[in-house]
């Protein structure tokens, strides 16, 4: 089974602006109403949206302005971060002319505590919504550049 998802998105704004928007933990979850987060490691955050539920995240490792790391149990909406639970979702920032790559990576599909087709069924469903989630990104940043 594939164990991870791997995405990028080149963006035309400052690497100060997409900092700001791909450190804010859990920016991929939607949520029903805004939330205040820590941006330090291990800090936790909770997302919730009536739609789609509830989602713990947690700041793994940041380092400014080229890495940040987070764990959220995606495929177990509702239930809190353990080991068995969640994947590792990283961005990688590179700085290019006028723009900013940001490269998204998501792992530990493989390694979760859940029968295979729920396992695949997270990953086909992440690897869409990275692509969706990217775009969004790109235009937040975008919008403000």
């Amino acid at each position: 089974m594939e164990n991870t998802i791997e995405d990028e998105i080149t963006i035309n704004a400052s690497l100060e602006r997409v900092w700001e928007l791909v450190t804010e933990p859990g920016w991929w979850v939607p949520s029903d109403q805004e939330v205040t987060a820590e941006r330090g490691p291990g800090s936790v955050v909770v997302r919730e949206s009536a739609k789609y539920g509830r989602y713990a995240v947690e700041v793994v490792e940041l380092t400014p302005r080229t890495y940040a790391a987070f764990r959220w149990a995606s495929n177990f909406p509702g239930e809190e971060l353990a080991p068995g639970k969640t994947t590792l979702v990283e961005f990688t920032l590179t700085e290019a002319v006028d723009a900013v790559r940001v490269s998204v990576r998501e792992t530990g599909f493989a390694e979760l505590d859940a029968d295979d087709e729920v396992k695949e069924a997270g990953l086909a469903s992440n690897t869409e919504g990275w692509r969706i989630e990217l775009g969004d990104l790109g235009q937040r940043a975008e919008s403000v550049a």
